[in-house]
């Protein structure tokens, strides 16, 4: 489980700096050695509404133990309620790399890996604080609901 952990804690920077890319970027195509922008296809973003659950495994957990995300095809994520984290995310193939923050003060912030499809999901998530603090984190999995979740 540790181990796991620190495996995700790894994550966590990575997801860092993939949450600043989610807007287009520049791809180098062999063929004609020129910059063209990438390409968001509907295969490559997430839409709609996802029951998300956590499971705690590590340190200190969320306020609560599931969350109603509404995924953008723009690359932003985001969901309401006491706990209002917004953020953007990346797919690279079925991986999903997701970073939010909610603004109660002291900021939090949370990020999301795991392979997912339209359907659903699982992976790991970090919980962390101020300055990079790593407070909790553990596993997630999360389902497509129809409309807005009725209740997270």
């Amino acid at each position: 489980m540790e181990q796991r952990f620190r495996s995700a804690l790894c994550t966590s920077t990575i997801v860092a700096c993939l949450a600043g890319c989610a807007g287009a970027q520049p791809t180098i195509s062999a063929q004609y050695s020129r910059t063209q922008p990438a390409a968001r296809s509907s295969e490559r973003s997430l839409h709609g509404y996802y029951l998300a659950k956590f499971i705690t495994e590590v340190g200190s957990s969320l306020p609560e133990s599931s969350f109603c995300f509404r995924f953008a095809s723009s690359g932003s994520w985001s969901n309401t309620g006491s706990e209002s984290f917004s953020g953007t995310y990346l797919l690279s193939g079925k991986q999903l790399f997701a970073s939010a923050v909610w603004l109660p003060s002291p900021a939090v912030y949370l990020s999301l890996q795991g392979p997912v499809n339209a359907r659903n999901g699982s992976g790991t998530f970090i919980v962390s604080g101020m300055n990079g603090y790593t407070s909790g984190g553990g596993t997630f999995t999360m389902s497509r609901k129809r409309s807005r979740c009725a209740s997270a």
